[in-house]
């Protein structure tokens, strides 16, 4: 039987041996959250964290004070690997958005770790590739002069990415609009009048792209 490995939920870890993997889990600290709960800040990052069961939500504040929601994180997802590397964190939260269970990794103890497997590092590497590009997808929308534009840009992405015209979202209303630099309502009935003209059929966050937009 498999053994229960929190880090075996991690892409980055998971292609490990078996023997590395324990020695990372070793490592690790298991804790349960609440709702509500930060477990990433500026002042408290130096540290990779991730979803064992539940979810949270990555976050920066704009110079308003408003949330601007970058990803949210289900369970097996992770953040933090730049900020193991030493990489400082000014600008981003993790905020629990379920009951849940996570597990920390601290710098510390994962510098230690990577000086004896320098593999781990190269992983973590390719992870950070991943997510460059995911930043360089939003912000080619956010270059995009309308939130149709955005939208249409979006949908069009997810159908590639899941390989099918029924495509669901993977971000709720609320993160979805901050994501795409609008506002609930405005998203609401841009959607609304999609529908209308026939382009895309919705249920909750179900969408059937019936032809590209």
């Amino acid at each position: 039987m498999a053994e229960d490995l929190c880090v075996r939920l991690v892409p980055l870890f998971n292609r490990l041996s078996i023997d590395l993997q324990r020695q990372v889990e070793r490592l690790v600290h298991h804790q349960h959250v609440r709702r509500g709960t930060l477990v990433i800040s500026p002042t408290d990052s130096n540290r990779l964290v991730i979803i064992e069961q539940g979810q949270g939500k990555l976050y920066q504040l704009s110079t308003t004070g408003e949330e601007q929601v970058q990803q949210i994180l289900n369970t097996g997802d992770y953040v933090g690997e730049t900020w193991l590397l030493g990489v400082t964190n000014n600008s981003n939260y993790v905020e629990m958005t379920k009951d849940g269970d996570i597990c920390v990794l601290n710098r510390e103890d994962f510098a230690r770790l990577i000086q004896k497997h320098s593999d781990i590092a190269l992983k973590l590497l390719a992870g950070q590739a991943l997510t460059i590009d995911n930043l360089r997808q939003q912000t080619q929308l956010m270059g995009l002069p309308n939130i149709e534009s955005r939208l249409a840009m979006y949908l069009n992405q997810l159908v590639v990415e899941q390989g099918s015209s029924l495509v669901t979202l993977p971000l709720k209303m609320k993160d979805l609009s901050s994501y795409l630099g609008t506002t609930p309502e405005t998203l609401s009935r841009k959607l609304a009048q999609l529908q209308k003209n026939g382009q895309i059929d919705r249920h909750l966050r179900q969408i059937r792209v019936n032809k590209p937009l």
